[in-house]
């Protein structure tokens, strides 16, 4: 049975359509979740973290397409771009490395800041997905028999 289509940014989709829709908040809530489990204090939570971040990121096209049929790709790469967006606001591994090493990975103003700009500017930049403007596979043959 092939999946509807639940997130796909479409002709419809309005301003805070798209923007709910390319705000990965499932995959930012399990992010969040994991991160609290992780004890910042060991050794090996900077690369525990980065291993996580970098599994959620590349779990978010499989999700998007895999499970909720979204069929634009533009869409995909622009969600996983709001998760990176998200992960840096939020500190994440970023925090970790800086921490660790003394090196600023993670500036959090620059985090806040880069987070209002991106959610407020991204819904410009996602247009619906080609295929969903495309005419139907099978077109009704024109009255005049072209």
């Amino acid at each position: 049975m092939p999946l509807t289509p639940v997130k796909d940014i479409t002709a419809e989709s309005d301003y805070s359509d798209k923007l709910l829709k390319l705000i990965p908040g499932e995959v930012v809530a399990a992010y969040i979740t994991i991160d609290g489990i992780i004890p910042a204090g060991e050794l090996t939570a900077k690369w525990v973290s980065l291993v996580v971040a970098l599994v959620l990121l590349l779990a978010v096209p499989l999700y998007l397409t895999k499970t909720l049929a979204v069929g634009n790709m533009r869409q995909v790469y622009f969600t996983m771009g709001s998760f990176l967006v998200w992960l840096y606001s939020l500190g994440g591994p970023f925090k970790l490395w800086a921490t660790a090493t003394g090196v600023p990975f993670h500036v959090p103003y620059i985090g806040s800041i880069l987070l209002i700009l991106w959610t407020l500017l991204i819904p410009f930049a996602v247009p619906a997905a080609a295929a969903n403007q495309a005419a139907p596979a099978n077109p009704e043959p024109k009255k005049d028999g072209t």
